[in-house]
């Protein structure tokens, strides 16, 4: 026993086990303690799993209670909605959010309460409720199959519609033969994830609707009647806002819808854009890729450095002739080698006599020619009706959709948009440059080796002259 006590590597040995035994000790009690409060970190690039400043404000709004019902199954191995459930765990932290699995197995009655003619609810469904108002998200919405989550941007939205009492109404002109507003799907979808509600307007039988915060008009077979015109002139000259998307129309073929922002210093050119510079074009030159200019709309595409892209547009001119008070801002704008073809000339090239550039793409109008300076009437004018196009959209990850979106926001004045860009799933790569890369090297092949190294001779020779 006193060999025991006095025995130096059994005393090593005894101090050795009682520090161990301490550092895991302590150990289990931090796990307990984290384990207690239930904070989780959110390492992922993209933050995956956390919600953005947007949806805090959109939650810190709230003053009513919203019910979000999943209907996932309950014995679900889904790799995806597992993810979806830690983003939904997020929401659940606030005191006004309840979330309930309704696993359509064991309920299946549940869900026919939110099915309706057009649309129905399916398996992994999320929908968000607040009373008697209801928004159905279906898998599709929320998770694409090129591997985009858009959980958040979905459920914030949702939340956003069922605790507003009101939508503002886009409404969009028709009876000219316009393409039906529905086909510009990733343009809509992306509106009304940001809080916008689409209805058809028939200005041959209906008046501009008093909720009217946007009039949308696009490119028609027809012209517009004097009646549909003055309708529109008279709604903007009282605080109106109008989005005009259009090409491939001249004053032969439609002058009087054209008057209408003839009448705002703007007239649409003829023939198309050719882009001579190979910077600014995707592949032929009447695709072209725009630059932006700055401004509010297009702010957040610069922030990501996003192109937006421009097939067979038309020129925008401003008039020598306009009435003061006008304030007329380039939006999209061509280089300084782009020309103008005529409509009948099939040639790519740039030949004499062609127009050059810089031309403008989309300008946004402010007039404010109002004693009261909170009033103004403001319109988007985009002389490129194809920037609607889905297929075009695709090409620039959704960012002509994202353009229009800005401009909608630009003309109702609203900064409260609620659009949340989506997130990837794919597992992302971490990217290290040279001098990173050469700092870790010699950190980990030759530091902390040394520091190991030297620290262990340290000890043996203390042991042994110990």
């Amino acid at each position: 026993m006193k060999k025991f006590f006095t025995d130096k590597k059994i005393r090593y040995g005894a101090f050795s086990t009682v520090i161990t035994l301490f550092f895991i000790a302590v150990l289990i009690i931090i796990n307990l303690i984290i384990g207690e409060i239930d904070y989780k970190f959110d390492m992922t690039s993209a933050e995956t799993y956390s919600i953005s400043d947007k949806s805090e404000e959109v939650l810190d709004k709230l003053t009513g209670d919203i019910t979000i019902y999943t209907l996932f199954e309950t014995k679900n191995n889904d790799n995806i909605i597992s993810r979806v459930q830690k983003v939904l765990d997020q929401y659940a932290k606030d005191p006004h959010i309840k979330i309930e699995n309704k696993d359509l197995y064991l309920y299946p009655d549940f869900a026919k309460q939110y099915t309706t003619e057009n649309k129905g609810v399916n398996v992994d469904s999320i929908i968000v409720t607040n009373g008697d108002k209801y928004r159905v998200i279906d898998r599709s919405e929320y998770v694409d199959s090129s591997g985009e989550m858009n959980v958040e941007s979905c459920v914030t939205s949702a939340i956003n519609y069922v605790g507003l009492e009101e939508l503002p109404v886009v409404y969009v002109v028709t009876g000219h033969g316009e393409v039906d507003y529905t086909m510009y799907t990733s343009f809509v979808k992306q509106a009304e994830l940001a809080g916008y509600e689409f209805k058809q307007l028939n200005l041959l039988e209906n008046d501009i609707p008093d909720d009217c915060a946007v009039l949308m008009m696009t490119t028609g077979a027809r012209d517009y009647s004097d009646d549909e015109v003055q309708k529109i002139k008279d709604y903007l000259t009282n605080d109106g806002r109008l989005l005009f998307a259009v090409s491939n129309i001249g004053k032969e073929t439609h002058p009087k819808m054209l008057s209408i922002i003839s009448g705002y210093g703007i007239e649409l050119g003829e023939g198309y854009i050719m882009e001579g510079s190979s910077a600014n074009y995707m592949m032929y030159p009447y695709v072209i890729i725009p630059l932006l200019s700055k401004h509010s709309i297009n702010s957040n595409i610069q922030a990501g450095n996003y192109m937006v892209l421009a097939n067979y547009g038309n020129a925008l001119k401003r008039l020598d002739l306009k009435k003061q008070g006008l304030e007329i801002e380039n939006l999209l704008s061509t280089t300084e080698n782009s020309y103008i073809k005529a409509k009948d000339n099939n040639s790519p090239n740039y030949e004499q006599g062609d127009e050059k550039g810089p031309f403008t793409l989309a300008a946004a109008v402010t007039d404010a020619t109002y004693t009261d300076t909170s009033h103004a009437t403001k319109l988007v004018i985009v002389g490129c009706f194809s920037m609607l196009d889905p297929a075009i959209d695709e090409i620039v990850n959704g960012s002509n959709s994202s353009f229009m979106v800005n401009a909608l926001n630009w003309l109702d004045d609203n900064e409260d948009s609620v659009y949340i860009a989506p997130k990837s799933l794919a597992t992302g790569k971490i990217v290290i440059d040279d001098g990173a890369a050469n700092k870790i090297k010699l950190l980990s092949w030759a530091i902390i080796p040394g520091v190991l190294f030297i620290t262990g001779i340290v000890v043996w020779l203390r042991r042994r002259n110990g």
